[in-house]
């Protein structure tokens, strides 16, 4: 089983320390990628790099996760951890919350704290507080591995790959790394790239650094590719198969969002931040109702299953609501 868990926290300390229990630190870049695999199993954990300061990180690294880690240092609850919980409950993504600390003194109040933020909020298949002092990372990677057993992974045939990081390699050409949404990818398979609408060939697939023929639906791959430019796989770009209609492009979107329990200002015309899949796009509201309509200034890849966040960026939280395409 691949799947991946998302820290969101505004500690640097905290979440790398985290993460690092739970993996070898690989790529970074706003974002940082920890993986470990074993006979089963292959988890990759992402960290949000510079959250508050990059907003966008925070983002990014819930709508690649799986299961999402609210992680809280013992030094108590604050607007940040607050945001990170208002993204945790629109996305609706399974999870843990890690009170990270050796010291329990005033612990009630710390629970307090956290309970003022979380009463409004309904956060499914979340279990109890568990707090993390350093001696308890195997429990907690058992209590993962739990939540990754429930997770069910689409089934639909098409494929779509959100590119997360992409750099050339001399001798080798484009290379990207990417999170399998949907569908499976074969070396050898002609693919196409959006919004860019390049065509190329998948040379080599690597799953945590061991080459391999194929993947699927939940496996975060490196591809390398023929025939297309690295500037053309930015992040946020969707792969999938030459002539396939399921992923497509358009800067209409029309999305069933759940709001934030705190949004009371969303209105007609609002200049909003759009983040679908790992691509973003300021935008504005058109038509508000059970379906948001939203126009983006880029043209945005699609498909059917992509993830969507409604940011402002003008305010502290940050987030309106999450959701999927109607």
């Amino acid at each position: 089983m691949d799947f991946q868990v998302g820290i969101l926290m505004d500690d640097l300390e905290t979440r790398e320390y985290l993460a690092s229990q739970w993996g070898k630190k690989g790529t970074t870049s706003d974002i940082s990628l920890y993986s470990v695999s074993s006979k089963d199993i292959t988890q990759t954990t992402i960290v949000p790099e510079g959250y508050p300061k990059k907003p966008l990180s925070l983002i990014i690294s819930a709508h690649m996760s799986d299961i999402l880690i609210l992680g809280m240092p013992i030094s108590g609850v604050n607007q940040n951890i607050g945001e990170a919980a208002i993204l945790a409950d629109c996305m609706g993504l399974p999870g843990l919350i890690l009170i990270v600390g050796e010291n329990t003194k005033g612990m009630d109040t710390y629970f307090d704290q956290v309970n003022k933020i979380f009463s409004k909020l309904e956060i499914k298949n979340w279990g109890n507080f568990v707090v993390h002092d350093g001696l308890s990372s195997n429990n907690v990677r058992e209590m993962i591995k739990k939540l990754a057993m429930k997770i069910e992974r689409r089934t639909e045939d098409y494929l779509a790959i959100e590119v997360d990081h992409s750099f050339p390699v001399q001798g080798v050409g484009s290379v990207i790394l990417g999170t399998i949404m949907s569908g499976q990818i074969k070396k050898g398979d002609k693919i196409k790239s959006l919004p860019n609408k390049q065509e190329g060939i998948v040379r080599s697939i690597q799953v945590n650094d061991q080459d391999v023929n194929e993947a699927s639906a939940g496996t975060h791959v490196g591809l390398a590719i023929k025939g297309i430019l690295p500037k053309y796989l930015e992040r946020g770009t969707v792969i999938s198969t030459i002539n396939e209609e399921f992923v497509y492009e358009n800067n209409i979107l029309k999305v069933k969002l759940k709001l934030s329990k705190f949004e009371q200002s969303m209105e007609v015309g609002n200049k909003i931040h759009l983040i679908c899949g790992l691509f973003d796009s300021p935008g504005k509201i058109v038509e508000l109702g059970d379906v948001v309509i939203i126009e983006t200034e880029k043209m945005m890849p699609l498909h059917p299953n992509i993830r969507i966040t409604v940011l402002d960026l003008n305010r502290k939280p940050s987030i309106i609501g999450s959701g999927y395409l109607n």
